[in-house]
């Protein structure tokens, strides 16, 4: 019997050991990754902003369909990695993991997403993850941002100012983002700040908001933004004026909507009415602010206009006012590609008719190689006037080697008055170097300076006024600064065709070279001068000279102009005077 029963046991331990199934061991991913995408402006390319990263110990809850099941997991940053209780588990080699994390956490009976009427940022990374793979967040703000800008005029009258969006956030689909909205009348009360800036978050859907300024008199004002489709992650900016208050361009936001309608094309809900007004048949549109832009703000200006050299070409001119009021565009980036028979700038190209007049563009940078051979800082072609301009601390980096480069215009039909081109860099190699204007070709270029530029870079030769003029007109013009420049580039002009009034422009006395080049020969009348310490002009009374010719002969054959006076400079010999 004993035998029996030792027999017995040990069939039934093999035969468990052979039936038992093995179990499948499927690996566990670590979730990686903090950073938070700044907000875009509206349907372009995102602002070129640092991205911001969480901190440690932030939290989030994770949720995830496919290869990985999971359902309102809390997680928490340790420096490193996201950890919880578990590490989610992978479930199907067949299928990716389709994941949805939020921070601050969101969970699905989520009751509330406001605190004091406002709108909570909530952040959100979506991801597709293959089988076997560490998974990595990029979080993104999953509502819209909206700035309103008031003037300073009125924000000086404001006590309080109230936002009431038409649309209030009531729930959020934890596996797809997707939000659902009901219509709402909660107001958003502020206090006056002093900048006049007002941000706060709204839904990412079509809505309207009502605006209501409180006056520390009392008085209470109402106005509306009509519905707009605003969109997740998405920054839009909204300017705030009185009634009659003085338009404009005040902000970098303002400028982009401008260059898109200036050229047309739509822009939200902006007008062009905003930024000008209209007398007779023209707009002035004026600058009220100095604006520095980005690389991808810089990148999202239209340039205005788009004017061709072939006859098949668009010839499309700005045909109003400019008026900078001395206001400056700083950091412009010229990156645009535009074809290469067209005139390319700022503006392509300024009508007969029109006028850009008391702008300073600073520290802009040119950099497109592969761009038009026709180009400028300002202007591509000038056919009208561009008077009381400013273009300094620019750099040239890249262009074509036949590029016909001119810092306020690549060929100037009308007229450049009172205008200053200061320490212009050309960072590489070129043919012909050019200060103002390439060409000036039945223009006018006077009562204006080219100081410290660096053109010794230049390959065969230019003018540090313009390369060629033909039936031309430069008078009281000077030139200081950049003694590298005259192995290369005459003070003047590389060549002067036909008939041209070159008159009262004074050049430093390092310049061994001919002011005017082509066996150009000029008379005693033309007062072609070196100025300098052993000259009968110097560095301390050429600003007089300068004012003689000013309110002499300038103001008497050219009364359709005012010619700005000049001062001493601290470093410079002559600056001009704004008006």
């Amino acid at each position: 019997m004993k035998k029996n029963i030792f027999w017995i046991i040990l069939f039934l331990l093999a035969n468990g050991c052979t039936n038992e199934p093995a179990e499948t061991q499927y690996p566990t991913s670590a979730i990686k990754g903090r950073e938070i995408g700044c907000f875009k402006s509206p349907s372009r390319s995102s602002l070129d902003e640092a991205n911001e990263t969480l901190p440690t110990g932030s939290t989030m809850t994770f949720y995830s369909q496919g290869g990985i099941h999971a359902d309102e997991l809390l997680f928490s940053y340790n420096g490193t990695i996201w950890e919880g209780e578990t590490h989610p588990r992978w479930e199907d080699v067949h299928q990716e993991a389709i994941t949805m994390s939020y921070c601050p956490p969101l969970y699905r009976n989520h009751q509330s997403f406001y605190q004091e009427g406002t709108l909570c940022d909530q952040l959100y990374a979506q991801t597709t993850t293959a089988y076997g793979n560490d998974i990595y967040l990029s979080f993104q703000h999953l509502f819209a941002r909206i700035i309103f800008n008031v003037s300073d005029q009125l924000n000086l009258l404001i006590n309080q100012i109230e936002f009431i969006p038409s649309s209030s956030v009531i729930s959020i689909i934890p596996e797809s983002g997707e939000i659902s909205c009901q219509n709402s009348t909660t107001s958003i009360l502020m206090e006056r700040n002093e900048k006049g800036t007002y941000t706060f978050l709204i839904p990412p859907t079509t809505l309207s908001i009502t605006i209501r300024i409180h006056t520390t008199t009392g008085e209470i004002h109402e106005s509306l933004l009509d519905e707009y489709p605003f969109t997740s992650g998405h920054e839009y900016t909204c300017p705030i004026k009185r009634a009659g208050e003085n338009p404009g361009i005040s902000t970098v936001e303002d400028f982009i909507a401008f260059t898109h309608l200036i050229n047309g094309e739509s822009y939200g809900n902006r007008t062009l009415e905003e930024f000008g007004e209209k007398t007779g048949e023209t707009t002035t549109y004026y600058l009220l602010n100095d604006l520095t832009f980005t690389s991808e703000e810089s990148a999202q200006i239209k340039m205005i206009g788009m004017y061709g050299t072939s006859s098949t070409s668009q010839k499309r001119l700005f045909n109003d006012v400019f008026d900078g009021q001395g206001h400056s565009l700083n950091s412009l980036q010229y990156t645009h590609p535009t074809s290469g028979y067209y005139y390319s700038g700022l503006f392509s190209g300024i009508s007969s008719s029109a006028t850009i007049r008391n702008l300073i563009i600073n520290q802009a940078v040119y950099n497109n190689p592969d761009d038009t051979n026709k180009s400028s800082f300002l202007a591509g072609i000038n056919k009208g006037k561009i008077e009381n301009c400013i273009i300094r601390n620019c750099e040239i980096e890249q262009i074509d080697e036949k590029n016909e480069f001119g810092s306020i215009s690549s060929r100037n039909e009308g007229s450049i008055i009172n205008c200053h081109i200061d320490n212009i860099n050309l960072k590489i190699k070129t043919i012909y170097g050019n200060g103002i204007t390439r060409y000036n070709y039945e223009g006018k270029i006077m009562n204006c300076a080219v100081t410290n530029c660096k053109f010794n870079k230049v390959q065969l030769g230019g003018g540090l006024i313009c390369n060629r003029t033909r039936n031309g007109d430069i008078q009281n013009c000077y030139i200081a600064g950049s003694t590298s420049n005259t192995s290369k580039c005459n003070a003047i002009s590389l060549v002067a065709e036909e008939s041209n009034t070159i008159r009262c422009c004074f050049y430093p006395q390092a310049y061994t070279k001919a002011p005017v080049g082509t066996n150009y020969t000029s008379s005693p009348s033309d007062s072609l001068m070196k100025y300098g310490s052993q000259q009968a002009i110097t560095e301390d009374n050429l600003f007089q000279v300068l004012n003689q010719w000013a309110l002499g002969n300038g103001a008497q054959l050219y009364p359709e102009y005012s010619f700005c006076l000049w001062k001493k400079g601290e470093s410079l010999p002559a600056v001009l005077v704004s008006p």
